[in-house]
């Protein structure tokens, strides 16, 4: 009360009217008037001062929709097929099938597989797996996803017609529609790494049932496709020359999940890596990749208001030998000593520019936690030289020393290898005497022209092979004298040596032309020749992945989560479809990679150790390096985050949680 009291001795008895108010500046001095001034301005920016803090006290900032991304990439040279089943080198390709379409399950940023489209999967046994779709899942023309689509997904991946790439990893899996949103997965042998394969990508059968196996790679919902991610397709546009210039996506109405912020994703492609440059330059692009092996080029460059993701993925290039050929790498000791000469540092160094690791396991031990190698070759040039001496390599060469020689008798109507030898061997000698085998042709059939010739041959050494008989003229048979003359003149024919030769072969690829030219000058210091095969995407994949027709193959390796070392070296993958390019087969391995895939923990690692020991021994391939995967975005874009990438495309896998713009909201 004395407060209020006091307060009310200090209150004024009677306000100023309106008019006095008015006439308060005629009163007031100049000092007063300044004062008065003053107040008023601190009261006024106490008031907004405030009520600002107030504002963003109560409030924070959060994501707002809005904006959109540009990707860009350098062209490829084959068309462009946007379709989960025909996974490709090509990155653009699959980053937009990242963006476009969803897998049953995914990894998260520790590389675990969470639910997807599935709720999960349930298994007793690792060899039954049944997976329950989620409910109200729709394609992103509107239509409903069901256990259907993925029955036809796997189905057409199984089909031999439709050649996907992904066949191999889907051999022996039975698939049923269970209900409208279950579906069963039956294994011929328990797996425990099988869950890696639920993270394929679904294509619509409503979209693609009525295609024919020679119409669908080439459909237009390949271009165009309807899909179930957070984007579907908007529009493509061509330029002058028909090549696709860009494609953008849209934010798809459909998706299952949170709403993207991005109205919308544009991919536009580039010639090469200084247009693709200049357009970052001018603000066209806000973000891209850059190809593996031009990290020294990039340096030069300055990438402003760009953020840069330097990443090891588990991948890994090697030198695969073909062990089905009888030449010079059909030997251990001369894979041994090659490994000795490749200089892996100098690899890094000169081929990706320093941005990258070597590598000493098919395993990638360091990737995955598991202990290094104990047979591991360090360069070392002079054990090379040796090990190639002890293996009988003189200057290059090594001569056989079995060389082929006559042993059986040979008459009208004998065929096989000797025959096909015989007639080899008078084409040899008919080239000082024409008269000697003038049809010349070697079949391995010993027909009538083969018998003249060796009547021919006989009457010619009468001396030495008819008169020592008794014979007067040619039997046309061929026996001991006979035999004993071919021996003598066929002899440089069929002693053969072999050559350190050796043929690589490459796609017309910088990356791997660069590391094929830096092996050769290295192997050229043990004495080893060095063919480069250059062969473009469709001779590469028809030749040398699908026929086999290489010496040595240059070839990029990418992992999974799980390691999973089976397709790469069992004995049953070594024919197209499988991957066991080397061709090369060990029946303890076969055992060690089988039990990797039914065994968890301790076990699967101590198998993964014995097995890049075995394959280190046996050097069925060496392998070279790890390339890290440089990656360049716009830091206008928010909401990206460094994590584990299993693929490049994986960055992709939370784009619905970028954004460019922001609005504030009231806190919670």
């Amino acid at each position: 009360m004395n407060i209020f009291n006091n307060l009310k001795d200090f209150w004024p008895k009677k306000w100023p009217s309106k008019r006095q108010l008015v006439r308060l500046p005629e009163i007031l001095t100049k000092r007063e008037k300044i004062t008065l001034l003053s107040l008023f301005l601190v009261m006024i920016f106490s008031f907004f001062y405030g009520s600002l803090s107030l504002y963003y006290s109560s409030t924070q900032v959060v994501p707002a929709t809005g904006g959109a991304y540009r990707e860009g990439f350098i062209k490829s040279s084959r068309m462009i097929l946007i379709n989960p089943l025909y996974a490709s080198q090509s990155e653009a390709e699959n980053d937009i099938i990242e963006v476009v379409f969803e897998g049953l399950m995914r990894y998260d940023k520790e590389g675990n597989l969470i639910a997807n489209l599935a709720k999960g999967y349930d298994t007793q046994d690792n060899k039954n797996f049944k997976v329950t779709l989620k409910e109200d899942l729709f394609w992103s023309d509107g239509e409903p996803m069901t256990a259907e689509d993925i029955v036809f997904t796997v189905k057409t991946i199984q089909n031999r017609e439709f050649q996907s790439t992904l066949r191999q990893r889907w051999d022996g899996v039975e698939v049923e529609k269970i209900s409208s949103h279950e579906v069963l997965f039956s294994l011929e042998e328990s797996s425990s790494i099988f869950p890696e394969n639920l993270t394929l990508k679904i294509i619509p059968k409503h979209v693609f049932d009525e295609h024919s196996p020679r119409d669908f790679r080439y459909s237009i919902h390949n271009m165009q496709p309807i899909g179930s991610g957070p984007y579907r397709f908007k529009e493509a546009k061509e330029g002058a020359s028909g090549d696709i210039e860009h494609i953008k996506l849209e934010r798809n109405p459909h998706y299952f999940g949170s709403k993207p912020y991005l109205d919308e994703v544009s991919f536009y492609f580039f010639r090469n890596l200084d247009e693709m440059l200049r357009a970052q330059r001018r603000g066209e692009i806000d973000g891209f990749a850059l190809p593996d092996g031009l990290g020294e080029y990039i340096e030069s460059e300055e990438i402003r208001g760009f953020d840069h993701y330097s990443i090891s993925l588990p991948r890994f290039y090697s030198l695969f030998f073909n062990l089905r050929l009888e030449n010079a790498t059909a030997q251990r000791d001369v894979r041994k000593a090659l490994d000795y000469a490749t200089n892996k540092e100098e690899l890094v160094e000169v081929v990706l520019g320093g941005r990258g690791h070597k590598v000493n396991s098919p395993i990638l031990s360091s990737f995955y936690g598991i202990d290094n190698p104990e047979n591991v070759r360090s360069y070392n040039t002079q054990k090379a030289k040796e090990i190639l001496k002890e293996a009988g390599f003189i200057n290059g060469e090594k001569e056989t020393q079995d060389p082929f020689t006559f042993k059986e008798d040979l008459k009208e109507e004998s065929q096989g290898e000797e025959v096909r030898n015989l007639q080899r061997c008078f084409l040899y000698l008919a080239e000082d005497d024409e008269d000697l085998y003038p049809q010349g042709e070697v079949t391995g059939f010993f027909d009538e022209d083969t018998k003249e010739a060796v009547v021919y041959f006989q009457e010619k050494y009468r001396e030495e092979i008819l008169d020592p008989g008794g014979f007067s003229s040619g039997t046309g048979m061929v026996s001991d004298g006979t035999r004993k003359k071919l021996n003598e003149l066929c002899e440089d024919l069929f002693y053969e040596s072999i050559s350190l030769e050796i043929s690589i072969t490459v796609l017309d690829n910088p990356l791997l032309i660069k590391t094929a030219q830096t092996l050769k000058n290295q192997w050229a210091k043990i004495g080893v020749d060095v063919k480069i095969e250059e062969k473009d995407v469709t001779d590469f994949q028809e030749e040398a992945i699908r026929l086999r027709e290489f010496e040595s193959l240059l070839f990029g390796t990418m992992l999974t989560a799980k390691i999973n070392p089976f397709p790469l070296w069992h004995s049953t993958r070594i024919d197209d479809p499988g991957i066991n390019l080397s061709g090369y087969e060990n029946e303890e391995l076969d055992e060690l990679l089988e039990k990797v895939i039914s065994s968890n923990g301790k076990e699967n690692d101590d198998a993964l150790l014995e097995i890049q020991e075995i394959i280190l021994e046996d050097v069925p391939a060496i392998f070279l390096y790890n390339p890290n995967y440089n990656y360049y975005i716009s830091n206008r874009i928010k909401g990206t985050e460094e994590r584990n990438l299993f693929y490049s495309s994986q960055r992709f896998e939370d784009i619905e949680k970028w954004y460019i713009n922001t609005k504030r909201v009231i806190k919670r």
